[in-house]
């Protein structure tokens, strides 16, 4: 008997895969780091892959979507949304979630717990669209877990989940792509590539800002907010961790760690590894030394 696929699942697959190869050729047009190596070509982007297929219906593609679908096949307790027109579903779906994941990313950067998920996400030292996806599965249950079953437990169409995914696919795309682009003034309202970039550099006041997902509101509610108009950052990645394990067991295990161990682990030494505070740092979490060795772990 053949296996049919969900058209949930399809569709979504679809948006990933056609989403990926265009902005992989977008990068060839405008890189922000011309020097910057990306695809197959860039370190740890087999490992990234594997993440986009293990943690996928988490946080990101192929498993992004199953978890998604899962989540679609459990029973609805509640059906109060499926009585709402669907444009307010979304309007609902999208202003909760936006909302929730600007304080759940904001939370994986001051918990010394949360980061240690997280940064698998923030190690990547050349990003390209690819890179949107690597993240670590526990950080993805907890994003679906919390934002996502909820509204499936009150009953809101599962169409609505689709849409929203395959917008915030092709927004991760061009949020982590190597492609210089700009929206100006709009930036006071959407999170852009050119916010988020700042969001991954590897120093100055911009890894502690903008943790926005589609909307930049909420840190400028919050004051989160970082805008250096016109400039992008010079380094991506988090301070003393260069030598972050490139494949997808290691950077899977690295939570064990601190940050401090990691850098003593890749041959940095300990004395020169310095961990403050998530408070301290304005929730940057954890910050190394700059001496290091770069070989891998």
């Amino acid at each position: 008997m053949p296996i049919r696929l969900p058209y949930h699942f399809l569709t979504l697959f679809t948006v990933f895969v056609i989403g990926l190869v265009v902005f992989h050729f977008l990068e060839r047009l405008a890189p922000i780091i011309p020097t910057a190596k990306t695809g197959p070509r860039r370190r740890g982007y087999f490992a990234d892959l594997t993440a986009t297929l293990v943690d996928g219906p988490v946080l990101g593609a192929v498993t992004k979507i199953a978890a998604a679908y899962c989540i679609m096949l459990m029973p609805m307790y509640f059906e109060v949304l499926r009585q709402w027109p669907w444009w307010g579903q979304y309007a609902l779906f999208f202003l909760v979630n936006d909302f929730g994941r600007y304080w759940l990313h904001r939370w994986h950067h001051e918990s010394d717990f949360l980061w240690r998920f997280h940064r698998v996400h923030h190690t990547v030292t050349d990003m390209d669209a690819l890179s949107a996806f690597r993240m670590h599965a526990g950080e993805g249950l907890i994003k679906y877990g919390l934002l996502v079953l909820p509204f499936h437990i009150f009953g809101i169409n599962p169409w609505v989940i689709v849409a929203y995914s395959s917008i915030d696919i092709l927004k991760a795309f061009w949020h982590h792509a190597n492609l210089r682009t700009y929206i100006g003034p709009l930036n006071r309202v959407f999170n852009s590539a050119e916010l988020h970039w700042w969001h991954h550099s590897a120093d100055g006041p911009g890894h502690r800002s903008n943790y926005g997902s589609v909307l930049s509101i909420w840190d400028r509610l919050f004051g989160t907010f970082f805008w250096p108009k016109g400039q992008w950052p010079e380094r991506i990645g988090v301070e003393g961790m260069d030598a972050f394990p490139d494949d997808y067991a290691g950077q899977f295990a690295s939570i064990v760690h601190t940050d401090a161990e990691l850098a003593s682990r890749c041959n940095a030494p300990a004395t020169e590894a310095t961990e403050a505070s998530p408070q301290s740092s304005g929730g940057a979490g954890r910050r190394l030394s700059p001496s290091y060795q770069s070989e891998a772990c």
